[in-house]
This record gives structure tokens, C-alpha cells and sequence, in this order.
């Protein structure tokens, strides 16, 4: 065995084991004004915790005896904040390649998870948690089958200790029909083309690379059924398209990233073509299919704070895509679709607030309608009994930029609000 590799094996040995994570404790947050978002505003409430969850709410709830007591007068008590799209844990600094794991070789990859290479010590996750985001979807990219996300709690020092529900879904770019990049073609005189011509070819691309991945479903849902069946002893595993099984099969959620209209369409109708439980990422253009998305009931994660998709769009389409979703009673979430930018998440609902969309429903797409969409409603995203106690304390409204958040608690258990942030502010603000 190679010395230094035997000198590393006996350091990891000597090595102390890693800290149990904190346990819940048992406490009542008192004189609060809770904003349930599942009910309406308890304005002077009380909300008790134990074991992890919240065990009663209400404006008169009797405190436990020996349970201790935060008074919160004057404060708002939120649901923790949930960023529906992130790369929260893959990436740290975008323009850093040996910081970014968000992409794997090929374009195929379904068997790519994403929890996998979380890193939990990474200074974005804290920075998050301190404005109130408790809980994101890790999700990969790149590629036509980029992986599966997975949604995680904003604490621990594992992935396993972070995973709330891994996988959570199936992440496919929709197909862009352009070339590939020929480094061959870099010098070549470019060969002229109409608007006509160029439409032409997009479709054709498309239409190839949605042909290979409509192969790639039926092979998975065929050596399901192979493994399954009364020969399975003779069936050959295939490790990519197990793992695409349970998504081809409609009995877990594929998230696709489109953002123009066609592609939206295009998406919608090869989700219903393929039984695919579909929900649209980035959806710029959802706005002008609305009535599609709420007809074939597709939920959409959105950004509002994008450039408009074309030239012709209204300046304010991004912004205000949001407000006309929810007019037509479209499912959807709030989202940052980055990781140094999730902190900025309650930011994201104001200017969607901004632009029509109403205050609660606003709050609700970075709460209740995430957890909805995800599948965990039944743990998070509001405040009500038997929920999982993931709390924030905040000193008005969330929403609001001059808003401080003071106290965090994810599953019950009180997380520091340290940052980098507030870490360079203690020892530079002394300096002369």
C-alpha cells in the first residue's frame, strides 16, 4: 500500500466521529403574530413545539407546564421559506469549475443524482437559511436527462442528514434544436440560412433528440416490466434505466426546463404522449399558455425576475407571469433557480407581489404551494398541527427587504444564523 495512502486511512481512523445532530427540543413560541398560510392570521397566537413537531396552534392554547417560553410580542412567525429550484449544495462559485458539480458527461444521465454530491458545509446554504429559506430542491442540469433533484432541509453536516425526499424528480432540459458547438466549424465561412430555414432545422433537431429520449422511456418501462415479470432471474439489469423506471412510468414527477412557448406546448404534449407526470421549470412563456397548463394541470416553477423571452413580449412579462397564472388557477411556485441567489427568495414574491400577484398568494408560492406541488404538503409549507416544526421569526414582514429574520428552527431544532456574511462584518467593521 502506498505510504501517504496509509498515513491518510490511520488519520481517518484516529479521527473523532462526527457530532450527533442537535435533538429537538420542547418550547412554546408565544404572543407571535402567526401567519399559518394553510388559515387565516392569528394575530396575538401561540404555537407549541415538541419532538420535532408543532404539536398545537392557536390565540388561546394552553402552554405545557415546564415547557419553556419565547416571547415573541411585536414579531411574525412564518413557515420556513421553500426554493423550489437551486443548486444549492452543487455549486459555490459559478465562475470556479472545481466548486460546481451540477452536470455530469453526456446527456443521458437518469441515473445522476443529485444528493449525491451535495456539500453541506457550503457557505451559500447558511446564507439562505439566515433570510428565512429552510428547505430547496437540489437539482442538476445540463444534458437532455441532466438527473434527479432531490429536496433538502438547509441544515446538517451529510446529505443523508439533509435529504427530506430523494429522489424527488426527474430533471430534462427540452430540447433546444440547436447543433452542437463544432469547434471544427469555428473558422468555416457560416452557411447562410432564412428565418424560415433556421425554424426549420430547430424543429427537425428537436424533434430527434425527443425521438431518443421517447426511446429511452419505452426501454426503461420495458425492462421494468422485464424485472418484474415471471423471467425476471434471466432479465440483465441496467442501472440508467432502472432508476428512469418509476419516472417513465408517470409514478414520479419529471421536472422539464422550457421557457418559450412551443417548448412549453411541445413539453405538455410529450408528457401526455408518454404518461409523464410533467412539471415545467423556468416557464418565461407559461404565461401565454396558461390555459393549457391548467387544463393538462401542470404546475410551473418560476423565476420572475428574468429578461422577456422575446422581443415582441411586454416588458413586464416576467415579472407579472406570476399574477396572470394565478388568474387562470395554474399551480405554482416561486422560485431563484441559483444558489447564491435563494436568500433573496422572499424578495423574488415581493417583486411578484409588485406585479399584480396578491400578498397571501405571493407567500404561499414560496410555502405551501412548493410543499404542494413536491408532494410533502403534509410536513411543511405551513403551520398546523403535526407539521414538522421548520419555523421563522421574523420582525414584520418577510417580504420586506428592511425586514430582519431573528430565529430559525428547522424540524424543531434552533439553527445558528451565522454567516460568511456576518462572520467578515465582525472583523472588518472595527477597521480604520
Amino acid at each position: 500500500m502506498n505510504a501517504s495512502i496509509f498515513a491518510l486511512l490511520l488519520l481517518q481512523a484516529a479521527a473523532p466521529a462526527p457530532a450527533a445532530s442537535p435533538a429537538p427540543s420542547s418550547f412554546a413560541i408565544t404572543n407571535a403574530r402567526v401567519v399559518t398560510v394553510s388559515g387565516p392570521v392569528i394575530e396575538r397566537g401561540t404555537v407549541v413545539v415538541s419532538g420535532g413537531r408543532i404539536a398545537s396552534v392557536g390565540a388561546d392554547v394552553a402552554v405545557p407546564e415546564g415547557t419553556a417560553t419565547i416571547d415573541a410580542h411585536g414579531q411574525t412567525l412564518y413557515p420556513g421559506l421553500i426554493d423550489g429550484l437551486t443548486v444549492l449544495g452543487l455549486t459555490e462559485i459559478g465562475s470556479v469549475a472545481g466548486s460546481v458539480d451540477t452536470t455530469e458527461m453526456g446527456d443521458m444521465n437518469p441515473h445522476a443524482k443529485a444528493w449525491i454530491a451535495l456539500q453541506p458545509h457550503s457557505d451559500l446554504i447558511p446564507v439562505a437559511r439566515a433570510n428565512g429559506v429552510t428547505t430547496a430542491l437540489a437539482a442538476p442540469n445540463g444534458g437532455l436527462v441532466s438527473g434527479q433533484s432531490a429536496l433538502i432541509r438547509l441544515t446538517g453536516s451529510t446529505p443523508e442528514e439533509m435529504a427530506i425526499k430523494a429522489p424527488l424528480a426527474l430533471n430534462i432540459e427540452y430540447p433546444s434544436g440547436q447543433p452542437a458547438f463544432d469547434i471544427s466549424q469555428l473558422f468555416a465561412d457560416p452557411e447562410l440560412k432564412t428565418f424560415e430555414e433556421r425554424q426549420k432545422d430547430k424543429k427537425k433537431n428537436q424533434e430527434k433528440a425527443l425521438h431518443r429520449l421517447a426511446g429511452l422511456l419505452d426501454e426503461a418501462k420495458a425492462q421494468a416490466a422485464a424485472l418484474e415479470g415471471p423471467n425476471s432471474a434471466a432479465a440483465r439489469p441496467d442501472l440508467p434505466l432502472q432508476s428512469l423506471a418509476p419516472f417513465a412510468r408517470g409514478q414520479m414527477p419529471v421536472i422539464v426546463r422550457a421557457d418559450d412557448e412551443a417548448d412549453i406546448r411541445g413539453a405538455v404534449r410529450f408528457a401526455g404522449q408518454h404518461g409523464l407526470k410533467l412539471i415545467i421549470a423556468g416557464g418565461n412563456d407559461a404565461w401565454r399558455c396558461a390555459s393549457l397548463l391548467k387544463e393538462k394541470d401542470v404546475a410551473v416553477l418560476v423565476n420572475p425576475e428574468r429578461l422577456p423571452e422575446h422581443e415582441d413580449s411586454p416588458y413586464d412579462s416576467a415579472y407579472a407571469n406570476a399574477a396572470l397564472l394565478h388568474e387562470k388557477g395554474v399551480r405554482f411556485a416561486l422560485v431563484t433557480d441559483d444558489a447564491s441567489q435563494s436568500r433573496n427568495l422572499p424578495y423574488q414574491a415581493a417583486m411578484a407581489r409588485a406585479y399584480g400577484l396578491p400578498a397571501a398568494d405571493a407567500l404561499r408560492a414560496i410555502t405551501l404551494s412548493p410543499a404542494e406541488i413536491f408532494g410533502v404538503a403534509d410536513r411543511l409549507g405551513s403551520i398546523e398541527p403535526g407539521k414538522q416544526a421548520t419555523l421563522v421569526l421574523a420582525s414584520g414582514d418577510i417580504m420586506d427587504g428592511r425586514t430582519l429574520v431573528n430565529r430559525v428552527w428547522i424540524d424543531g431544532v434552533d439553527q445558528s444564523l451565522e454567516t460568511r456574511h456576518t462572520r467578515l462584518w465582525k472583523e472588518f467593521k472595527d477597521r480604520k
